[in-house]
């Protein structure tokens, strides 16, 4: 059953990931929908709180430490005193907390023996093949909402200006992300290095952006370059201010991380390369979101994550990158 109509205070408690937050936007976007004169708190992690600055459908943002003890968690959480919660994450932690924290409409998936922790379960839908997370979040918010939305391309709020780490640098301005989470899914350095060369003749300028601990690795794309490639990695580029550096680019080209969602995002072209993560799980429905596949003949009834050895993501060769990115910079 939805939840009712009366609710004046509303929280949300968001994922763990960068991009689980974006691909979530549908959520609080459908909330602000259904309870437009409600109070709405986002709850969620404090490394991730910057992600939510210009999201003009929050009144608040509860920075939580999710990984403290269940009863220090729940208590903070209950000062926000909402009268419902809705639970992103599928942890029985994430239910106890909600619990504990005596909100009374506790809504989210029934997964994880989880169920006797909330006043209102959602059954997951099976699929045979991999779906897009933006629409596992959509179910979600259409049962909690009781509406029957289809839109889930994701935003997150207004960019102001040009950040200052951008304007010494002249357009058309490519990003590069040679970083993450797993090596698997790191296309080689020198790969990168043969895109950002082709591309630099046509009047580019190519400009890497990470985490500062991934300094070094995008230091093998600068020293591999035959042409100047910036490498911004330990600019103070924040996780506040990654989605305008993201959105004053003209495009991104970006292994399977968190940068990919803040591109889409904010409107930036992107091309993404797939290795042994299938693209189906985070596949967009918009036009300026590029998949490359290590493999694109592999069946669709064979899931890329299960066949390391085929998805190999060096072997997407770099003239396929350069041919889909030379298109975004002329136009």
């Amino acid at each position: 059953m939805p939840l009712p109509q009366d609710i004046k205070h509303l929280a949300i408690l968001m994922p763990s990931w960068v991009g689980d937050v974006v691909m979530a936007s549908c959520v609080w976007k459908m909330a602000r929908a259904a309870y437009p004169e409600a109070t709405i708190t986002a709850v969620i992690r404090p490394h991730l709180a910057p992600l939510l600055d210009n999201v003009e459908e929050f009144d608040n943002v509860l920075p939580l430490d999710m990984k403290s003890s269940i009863f220090a968690a729940s208590r903070k959480l209950s000062e926000v005193e909402a009268d419902a919660i809705i639970l992103l994450p599928n942890s029985i932690r994430a239910a106890l907390i909600a619990r504990f924290a005596k909100i009374k409409k506790r809504i989210g998936y029934k997964r994880n023996w989880r169920t006797w922790l909330l006043t209102e379960s959602i059954l997951v839908i099976k699929h045979k093949k991999p779906t897009p997370t933006t629409a596992y979040y959509l179910h979600l918010a259409n049962e909690a909402f009781g509406m029957q939305e289809t839109e889930a391309i994701p935003s997150l709020g207004p960019i102001e200006s040009e950040p200052e780490v951008l304007q010494t640098y002249d357009h058309p301005i490519v990003l590069l992300v040679a970083g993450a989470s797993k090596d698997k899914k790191r296309w080689a350095p020198k790969y990168f290095a043969q895109v950002a060369d082709s591309l630099s003749k046509t009047g580019a300028t190519c400009v890497c952006i990470g985490s500062p601990d991934e300094f070094e690795l995008v230091q093998e794309v600068v020293k591999e370059a035959n042409t100047t490639v910036h490498n911004l990695t330990q600019s103070g580029i924040s996780l506040g201010s990654l989605p305008s550096v993201i959105a004053c680019a003209d495009l991104m080209i970006t292994n399977d991380t968190g940068p990919r969602h803040l591109a889409v995002a904010t409107g930036t072209p992107v091309i993404t390369l797939y290795g042994p993560t299938d693209y189906r799980w985070t596949k967009y429905d918009c036009a300026n979101d590029i998949s490359l596949l290590a493999d694109p003949f592999l069946p669709e009834s064979l899931v890329a994550d299960s066949n390391p050895e085929r998805c190999d993501i060096d072997n997407i060769p770099p003239s396929d990158v350069i041919a889909r990115a030379i298109p975004f910079l002329k136009q």
